[in-house]
């Protein structure tokens, strides 16, 4: 009882300097976006062979904005996490599963702003994506501790920020309509890292949380890789996607709590119904 309180105390203490921190993180995330906008730089495409096919490679101001930002997010989410106590303590050795979520969702606002021309809606973007990614830091960093106050409110906003994220690279990586080497392979990626996140890997121990979460992801790629020979909406994609991801999810945190009953199968099985009537129901909504 008296480490539960210890803990409360210490990042209670540090909540004021984190928040600074996030505060100077998001408004350097947000005027990123801002400062390319105003700046033109020459566009220039490359090819390199993958697999045997030529790949073409444009660089310009959107791929910067594509790579920049998660970069930034990722120092950042890393300078945040550093401040933490049991960090300091050395309890905690590794902090780059918990880059994932805050970097993944830079990468959703940058994609979406290189594709909104109207500017109120980019600007609404934006600040929503900020938002989003200043909740996940603050997340992540009381995430971190089981004992803290606030963990299990943390953990609630970290899967539920970490599924929209989902959903939405799903959507859109599937709606670029590339070859399935390339979509599903970012699939893979993608659904491997926000999963290794979600298995809270400084509890359960990063080797089982990164074989469990590549399985998850080796799935899901493999469903990406199936549905790009189906000709469906790209909510529909997305949907199934994301329901493939969180059903894997959800089976092995149950089965790693013991959990793992007909009920809850049965409840997961409901789960990927509706996923796939809604999907029904969103396929000619291109």
């Amino acid at each position: 009882m008296a480490q539960i309180t210890d803990v409360n105390d210490t990042i209670n203490l540090d909540a004021a300097a984190v928040r600074n921190r996030v505060l100077v993180l998001v408004a350097l995330i947000a005027l990123t976006p801002v400062a390319l906008a105003v700046v033109e730089l020459p566009t220039r495409s490359a090819s390199i062979n993958f697999l045997g096919s030529a790949l073409s490679i444009t660089l310009s101001t959107d791929s910067l904005l594509l790579v920049l930002m998660p970069v930034l997010t990722i120092a950042g989410t890393d300078w945040v996490l550093r401040a933490h106590p049991d960090v300091l303590a050395g309890e905690i050795p590794y902090l780059f599963p918990f880059w994932v979520a805050p970097a993944f969702a830079a990468l959703t606002i940058a994609w979406l702003l290189t594709r909104i021309a109207a500017w109120p809606l980019w600007i609404a973007v934006l600040l929503l994506g900020v938002i989003a990614i200043a909740t996940l830091i603050f997340a992540e960093y009381v995430g971190l501790s089981p004992y803290a106050r606030g963990y299990a409110a943390a953990r609630l906003a970290l899967t539920g920020v970490s599924y929209a994220i989902a959903f939405a690279l799903f959507t859109l990586i599937y709606s670029s309509r590339e070859r399935s080497v390339i979509t599903a392979t970012l699939t893979t990626l993608i659904a491997f890292g926000l999963a290794l996140d979600l298995m809270a890997p400084h509890i359960i121990g990063l080797g089982t949380a990164a074989t469990f979460s590549l399985v998850v992801g080796l799935l899901v790629g493999q469903a990406n890789w199936a549905l790009n020979y189906w000709n469906i909406s790209n909510w529909s994609a997305g949907v199934i996607l994301l329901a493939v991801l969180y059903v894997m999810i959800g089976l092995a945190q149950q089965h790693f709590q013991d959990r793992l009953t007909r009920s809850v199968l049965i409840e997961f099985g409901v789960v990927a119904a509706i996923a796939i009537f809604i999907a029904w129901q969103l396929a000619g909504v291109r």
